[in-house]
């Protein structure tokens, strides 16, 4: 079920569940998209089995200002995910290059450039661990196609049940173990700074995190 965080005049912020697509899929699934007025616009996405905050804006103006703000790194994001094997670092900041794949919608991530790629960076913290698993704390320092999913897996901590980048098997609800849970930016038009955060998800709480 979407949740509405918070909304005004010119923004909303929207809780995503876990398998709802962000935006409309060639497949015709259903979408965040198509659950909210036509008028919306998303100014950033989560892939379709994460779930979190998704900050919309909900005029043209409001749009033009926020994707700026994206653009220029002025909005944090931070994110929860969930992995089976514990970095060796209990924090790093992480930087790859990343090449995409477009036949298998997937991205690989390097040491160093190669033709083609984009830098990607994320700071990570180990917060929590249970007797098989391992609670991250991330911020995401650019905004890259499945830039968490190829970096985790990067340094073999594929994140719990994303099977295209390397982990196991799915999960019960068949979403993967990442959430978008904090979003701080600046109101585009009072320009007073707002931030939200959303709770872990309960299904999490199993895994003894």
């Amino acid at each position: 079920m979407i949740t509405i965080i918070y909304e005004d005049a010119d923004i909303a912020v929207v809780h995503k569940p876990a398998g709802l697509a962000s935006q409309v899929t060639a497949s015709g699934s259903n979408s965040i998209i198509n659950t909210l007025p036509e008028t919306w616009q998303p100014v950033h996405r989560l892939d379709q089995r994460v779930s979190g905050l998704v900050l919309f804006a909900k005029n043209t103006a409001s749009f033009i200002v926020l994707s700026k703000a994206f653009a220029d790194r002025q909005v944090t994001k931070k994110y929860r995910a969930v992995v089976a094997n514990q970095p060796q670092q209990a924090s790093a900041t992480l930087i790859h290059w990343l090449l995409k794949d477009g036949k298998q919608q997937k991205v690989k991530a390097f040491g160093k450039a190669v033709a083609h790629s984009v830098e990607a960076q994320l700071s990570y913290a180990l917060v929590q661990s249970s007797l098989k698993y391992h609670l991250l704390d991330i911020t995401l320092l650019t905004g890259r196609f499945h830039q968490i999913r190829s970096q985790l897996a990067a340094i073999n901590c594929a994140i719990v049940g994303d099977v295209k980048y390397g982990y196991k098997r799915t999960t019960p609800d068949g979403s993967i173990f990442l959430q978008s849970y904090y979003l701080a930016f600046t109101h585009p038009t009072s320009k007073a700074p707002l931030q939200f955060e959303i709770d872990m998800p309960e299904l999490w709480h199993k895994y003894g995190l």
